[in-house]
């Protein structure tokens, strides 16, 4: 499908694969639409883990779909160690080191955001290969020679397969993480659900955020934008049709189906429709911790029958039997 707001798992190939997992960019190089925001998806196989690395120029934020896995982030102040689960969401602050082990029996598989179109990433092991020995022997007290032993067995390959797994610290709280799942579906309907995977729910998050949702057969999104982010939408289950209008007047109609996304730049005018038999599952990335949001319904109740009379060149009394929200429907039917 040729568009600028338009991305398949399908079609775009892991940038590592091996035994131990595979990883998948999708940046602005794949979707020339892409503001302010890139995505990724991770799987790691048993006892797979994805080695220390840290993003210089963006945050990141994780969305574990199946599977469970343990999280070492290494913050200015601190060594946070814990678990995440299917269900779950977990943020990374730009330039924490952070490494990923599946500590489960099957695939781990998560989906990320990154608040960059090109987000850069340094690795652990290319620092330490980066060291002379001096500066090696000096730093770590290591005998002479240390580090020119760990130059010679060099991988350098993200992912790999461990001996023994990381305990985390359990299901417990962590300022990083929060189980959007559990938590309450700030929207229910006929058409779907919503839940929140925001500032309000996970105080840490800086510069993007999370809304998990699920439209059931005949569910439509309330067509509508966001003032202040930009919407990057993956389909984890399900069939749906996406229509964006830009400000050029160009209106793009996407079907996008489980792997596949879109995005839609702040402020442009789009909805969603589950066009499938089934139900659709939905996560949507947003550019920003706190997303806002406007929907046609709202602007519509927000006019006179007079006025909308004029806007569209008809009769007032053409509005009378058009029910004029007063506020955001987000899900329809309700």
């Amino acid at each position: 499908m040729a568009s600028q707001y338009f991305f398949s798992l399908k079609t775009i190939g892991p940038r590592i694969k091996n035994e131990a997992g595979h990883l998948t960019d999708v940046t602005s190089k794949d979707v020339p639409g892409f503001v302010n925001i890139s995505f990724a998806n991770l799987t790691l196989k048993k006892k797979g883990i994805l080695k220390p690395i840290w993003h210089p120029n963006a945050h990141k934020i994780g969305y574990c779909i199946q599977g469970k896995c343990v999280v070492t982030l290494r913050s200015p102040d601190k060594n946070e160690v814990f678990s995440v689960e299917k269900g779950e969401i977990f943020f990374i602050p730009q330039g924490f080191v952070h490494s990923i082990q599946n500590c489960g029996e099957i695939d781990c598989i998560i989906n990320f955001a990154l608040n960059d179109t090109l987000p850069e990433t340094m690795s652990f092991t290319k620092a330490v290969y980066s060291l002379s020995d001096p500066v090696f022997k000096a730093t770590f007290a290591a005998s002479s020679g240390f580090v020119d032993g760990l130059k010679k067995s060099k991988n350098e390959e993200l992912i790999a397969t461990l001996a023994q797994v990381t305990k985390g610290s359990g299901s417990g709280g962590n300022p990083y993480k929060f189980n959007i799942e559990k938590s309450d579906k700030v929207v229910s309907t006929r058409g779907g659900y919503l839940q929140l995977g925001i500032k309000k729910s996970l105080p840490s998050l800086q510069g993007l955020g999370i809304l998990g949702f699920g439209l059931n057969a005949g569910g439509v999104v309330e067509p509508h934008w966001h003032t202040n982010a930009g919407e990057l939408v993956y389909i984890v289950k399900g069939k749906t049709r996406i229509t964006i209008l830009a400000p050029s007047g160009n209106v793009e109609v996407l079907e996008v189906s489980g792997g596949e996304g879109a995005f839609a730049p702040a402020s442009h005018f789009h909805n969603i429709e589950n066009i499938g038999q089934g139900d659709v599952e939905v996560i949507a990335f947003f550019s920003n911790a706190e997303p806002d949001y406007i929907g046609i319904g709202e602007v519509t109740g927000a006019y006179s029958n007079d006025e909308l009379g004029s806007i569209f060149n008809v009769e007032p009394k053409y509005f009378d039997a058009l029910k004029k929200p007063q506020g955001p429907l987000v899900i329809v039917p309700l």
